[in-house]
Formats: C-alpha cells, structure tokens, sequence
C-alpha cells in the first residue's frame, strides 16, 4: 500500500503514517518510481496491536474508576 492507501485504510492523515514509518511501527520500501510502499503484513501488525489497545482500554473502564462525586 502507499503511504496515501494506507491512511485512508487506517483513516489517519498521510503525516501520521509517515510518522509511524519513522518510529518503525510500519515498515516498507520505496519502489522504483519513488514512491514507498508499506508492507501488508505490517500493516496488519499495527492495526492489531491498536484494536487490542483499544479493547483492553475500554474493558478497563467502568464506574469504579469514574472520579468521585459524578
């Protein structure tokens, strides 16, 4: 996927994903007019590693952790 696909797969902006790329939480290579092309399996990795960082925050949340008095 390009960087502009993999933005709209992941609906962040194409600045996020060229970010991601530069801290290695996607990786890939450039082809041969230029442009990079991020690796489906790592792409994969990072929208499980999100999907299970969202459920694991939302199975935390419950009343006992509302601040006092709401």
């Amino acid at each position: 996927m390009t960087v502009e696909e993999m933005a709209r797969y992941l609906f962040v902006s194409q600045t996020h994903v060229q970010r991601l790329i530069e801290r290695g939480d996607l990786s890939g290579a450039s082809n041969d007019s230029g442009l990079f092309i991020v690796d489906d399996a790592s792409v994969e990795r990072f929208r499980a590693r999100r999907e299970l960082a969202a459920k694991e925050y939302f199975n935390s949340q419950d009343e006992s952790n509302d601040p006092l008095g709401l």
